[in-house]
């Protein structure tokens, strides 16, 4: 298997890249979900909120490591018979999702750190509060936080959708060259 990408394959590093963020995006979100409903009495309560955080800082620690790859190994080239609305689509798709990887963490910490309490990484390395205690940007970044992982999740399904029918109903491959084979 080859490391970088090429003109018709992604690499090791890019699927590795992909299917870890992918995976952690997949796994906050339901996270998040399950975190809302419990109680802060509840024995799940701060160990799930913990792991959530962590696995935040770990999204973001992963993507500016995503985005400079993109830059040293550039992506394939599209199938031919992708149409280029789709691949406008899917570009800007992919820019927005990257855009997220950074502001969903953000808001998180944002949420953390406005209340005057650090970020713990997994218990090895905690991440400061750098603002001071701020109800309205606490309650700012609450709202960013909501609605960017709604964001994220639909964004998320119709990256989804597009390669699933990329590889269904169009069966040009693309789905192909981003599984482990």
């Amino acid at each position: 298997m080859l490391i970088k990408n090429t003109q018709l394959q992604f690499g090791l590093v890019t699927k590795l890249l992909h299917w870890v963020i992918a995976l952690a995006i997949l796994f906050l979100l339901w996270l998040g979900w399950y975190m809302v409903e419990l109680t802060y009495f509840d024995k799940w309560y701060n160990q799930s909120l913990a792991l959530h955080k962590a696995l935040g800082v770990l999204t973001l620690a992963l993507a500016p490591v995503l985005l400079t790859w993109k830059l040293i190994s550039s992506s394939p080239e599209s199938v031919s018979s992708v149409p280029a609305w789709q691949r406008a689509a899917a570009s800007i798709m992919h820019s927005v999702l990257i855009s997220l990887m950074f502001l969903i963490p953000v808001s998180g910490y944002l949420i953390s750190t406005s209340a005057g309490k650090p970020v713990s990484f997994f218990g090895l390395v905690e991440l400061p509060a750098i603002v001071a205690k701020n109800t309205d940007l606490r309650d700012l970044a609450i709202t960013a936080h909501f609605y960017l992982a709604y964001g994220i999740a639909a964004l998320t399904l119709a990256h989804v959708g597009a390669a699933l029918k990329h590889q269904l109903i169009d069966r040009d491959g693309t789905l192909a060259r981003m599984i482990w084979r």
